[in-house]
């Protein structure tokens, strides 16, 4: 996956770029698309030809008779009786194969739990405490059964007991890293390491605690000791594999493993963490024949059906990605990864309500993961479920305050709930934590402008600039800043910029139509306003520019159509409705004028122009009492407008009213003589309406910002590798035997998850 602001690489997997912070948008192939795989193509080929033999077989049977009718139904007949028995095998092989599964689960359990059982009566002696080594024995019995809690008590009273003897300390470090004591688990094992040196079990141990302290050098140093020790550990290779991953190293961690197959070829670990590794690197045709190699050994393998859906996610093919997530989840059903990667599946199917479903499912399953919480809070944001995503993104900080993404995303939360100073902050955070982090400087320049602080606003988005001088959102938004600091030729500039780059943006078309009419410049204004109103014809602010150019140039009809869409996009807006109807006005519509400026008075009921316009509006169609009362209205407030009192005078003339309307106009007189004298000749048959004019463009509300940007989502790939997986010190042959079983009641277990 390339930048396309600084061209830097990135694997599939990564969400933002690894130079500079933008978010990577994994374009899909083919949106909602299926790819089936071979064993299903070979499926289907093998039941078509089941048709074709039976058909065949019908139509020989058939040479001896008479009548097409006949000879047609034995065709078919034959088709039919093939296609069944071409479909007979799938389901009986398919109970077979679980029948055998489950089979080998129970008996292998059975066997555990008896043996288990036997060791326990073994260990108990009627005459006194049981030795040491039978205590040992009893532990270790006790770990393999899960009783693990017991285990530790058993080997700390044995550790109090006889404190130098080497297994019991051991075993013992083992329950304490267990527990998550890994500082005194890790001190104990390395002073047993220099005691013991050379044992396999004991450096495994260690490098699984090192692993978890964070140590990574260490554990790479103790897997492969254990590697050396034992060339079969197919453990001690991966675990070593995937630390020379994490110190950067990954075509190391490749050639371990392939090392590995040459001991094991048909382990399916090993292969789904090749794949791990190839789609790391960016390799994913590789990484999907790897996974399929995976499943081909273990059809249940959770790990490798996991990776392969997030491989064919990230290519687009999201039918298929559900398919083997929802594999996945059943083969594991504690592991809440690949719910909450099904959600982000459906989402970019287009199906809002399952993805939020298995968001939610996903969270309610495990509220303690990092990367289910992320994802799904950011799901939410996308979708508008804004409080769920501020609960999981709050929790998600909580656990990695230091993550810049986890900042944005809950700052653009902030912001859809009304909080814009605590967004923000969340902004500012992010920007602290990575300077060059373009998504975290463009929502906080975003963000101050939101709260009128262009000083700052502008600042951020000449940082963006001088690191990424081809963004064209941040073009928009400092043009956007520079309008609001009246700086028009500047905005123009850079608005032109950012048109070049998204030629078919209409927000960035009606903030450049928006700044070329506060120009005066009313032919470039049209242009770009038209061209933002066909590409999106719900955008509020390009009608707003289109009508009020079109009203300032004349064209009625056009103004008319504009300011209709705008009353229909923002209905209690009295801006919208007063210059509707000052258009209908202008075309002698004068009853849609009279609606219109009615509308005005339900928003504004105290609007002097309001009532001015309606009253001239009643006055020009001959309604003189209605217009009377709202021009009075008018007066009431602006009692020294000789410009209100003339035009009362007019409605008291043509009420024939001669008293009132002399006493009017001597009081303009008295008020205004020079306007007075202007109107000496058409006052007694005009109507004075140079105060009915357009309401001026809030520039404030009508330049546009595009979206805040919520980061990407997280696509990470599972290793088929337990780090977890402690192993005990034990002292007998039985019990190592009760752990070979242990192993094949787990792989009948995997094999059952499969479709």
């Amino acid at each position: 996956m390339v930048c396309r602001l600084c061209g830097a690489a990135n694997p599939p997997q990564q969400t933002s770029c690894v130079a500079c912070g933008m978010p990577l948008e994994h374009s899909p192939e083919r949106r909602g698309g299926r790819r089936h795989a071979e064993s299903r193509a070979t499926w289907r080929a093998w039941v078509i030809l089941c048709v074709g033999l039976g058909a065949a077989l019908g139509l020989l049977s058939a040479r001896e008779v008479d009548g097409t009718a006949a000879v047609v139904v034995r065709v078919l007949l034959g088709g039919v009786i093939g296609a069944i028995l071409g479909l007979v095998p799938g389901p009986v092989f398919g109970m077979l194969r679980r029948v055998t599964a489950l089979s080998c689960r129970i008996i292998c359990d059975g066997v555990v739990e008896r043996k288990l059982a036997r060791i326990r009566r073994s260990c108990e002696t009627k005459d006194g405490k049981p030795d040491r080594e039978m205590r040992l024995r009893l532990a270790a019995a006790l770990w393999l059964e899960g009783a693990r809690e017991r285990a530790g008590g058993v080997l700390e009273e044995l550790v109090r007991e006889y404190p130098d003897w080497p297994p019991a300390r051991h075993n013992f470090a083992v329950t304490q890293a267990w527990s998550g004591r890994l500082a005194r688990a890790a001190a104990e094992l390395e002073r047993l390491a220099r005691e013991l040196p050379g044992s396999a079990v004991l450096s495994w141990n260690l490098g699984l605690v090192r692993w978890h302290q964070g140590e990574i050098e260490g554990a790479a140093a103790a897997f492969r000791e254990v590697a050396e020790h034992s060339p079969a550990d197919l453990g001690a290779r991966n675990g070593l594999a995937l630390a020379l991953a994490r110190l950067g190293n990954p075509e190391e961690g490749i050639e371990e493993l392939q090392r590995a197959l040459m001991v094991a070829r048909r382990h399916p670990d090993v292969f789904c963490n090749l794949g791990v590794l190839h789609q790391r690197q960016g390799e994913a045709e590789v990484a999907e024949q790897y996974f399929t190699g995976a499943l081909r050994r273990q059809p249940g393998h959770p790990a490798a059906r996991y990776d392969r859906g997030i491989c064919w996610m990230l290519r687009g093919w999201f039918r298929a990605a559900l398919e083997d997530l929802d594999g996945a989840a059943r083969a594991d059903p504690e592991c809440a990864w690949p719910r909450v990667q099904e959600a982000v599946c459906w989402y970019y199917l287009g199906n809002k309500a399952r993805a939020l479903e298995y968001a939610r499912r996903a969270v309610r399953q495990d509220e303690s993961d990092f990367y289910v919480l992320y994802n799904a809070g950011t799901l939410m944001v996308r979708e508008g479920a804004v409080e769920g995503a501020m609960t999981c993104l709050e929790k998600a900080y909580e656990m990695r305050p230091e993550d810049p993404e986890v900042l944005i995303n809950l700052g653009v939360a902030c912001h859809l709930v009304g909080r814009p100073r605590q967004a923000l902050d969340h902004f500012r955070a992010a920007v602290r934590l990575n300077p060059r982090h373009a998504l975290a400087r463009y929502n906080c320049a975003v963000a101050y402008d939101m709260v009128e602080m262009l000083g700052e606003a502008e600042e951020q988005l000449e940082e963006l600039l001088k690191t990424y001088p081809d963004f064209p959102e941040a073009f928009n938004a400092i043009g956007v800043v520079r309008v609001l600091q009246q700086r028009l030729v500047e905005a123009a500039a850079q608005l032109r910029r950012a048109a070049d780059s998204m030629p078919r943006s209409a927000v960035v078309r009606s903030n450049l139509g928006l700044t070329y009419y506060l120009q005066g410049d009313l032919a470039a204004a049209a242009e770009q306003a038209r061209w933002a109103t066909s590409l999106d014809p719900d955008l509020a602010a390009a009608h707003d520019v289109a009508g009020h150019v079109a009203l300032q140039m004349g064209e009625l009809e056009t103004a008319i159509r504009h300011f209709q869409e705008l009353t229909r996009l923002e209905p209690t807006n009295p801006d919208a409705h007063a210059n509707l109807g000052l258009a209908y006005y202008r075309d002698d519509r004068l009853n849609e004028a009279v609606e219109s400026f009615k509308r005005v008075l339900i928003f504004s009921p105290h609007s002097p122009e309001g009532h001015n316009d309606l009253g001239l509006a009643y006055a020009k169609n001959k309604m003189l009492d209605e217009a009377l009362k709202h021009l009075d209205r008018v007066k009431d407030w602006r009692p020294n407008n000789p410009i209100v009192r003339s035009n009362i005078g007019v409605v008291y003339y043509f009420k024939a009213d001669a008293e009132h309307a002399v006493e009017e106009w001597r009081e303009v007189t008295r008020l205004s003589p020079a306007y007075a004298r202007k109107r000496q000749a058409t006052r007694f048959s005009a109507y004075d309406d140079q105060e009915m004019s357009a309401r001026q463009i809030e520039v404030r509300k009508r330049v546009t910002h595009f979206p805040l940007k919520v980061a990407g989502f997280r696509h990470n790939l599972r290793f088929a590798w337990d780090e977890n997986a402690y192993r005990m010190e034990l002292p007998s042959a039985d019990l190592q035997a009760v752990e070979r079983w242990q192993a094949r009641s787990r792989s009948a277990q995997l094999a059952l998850s499969r479709r």
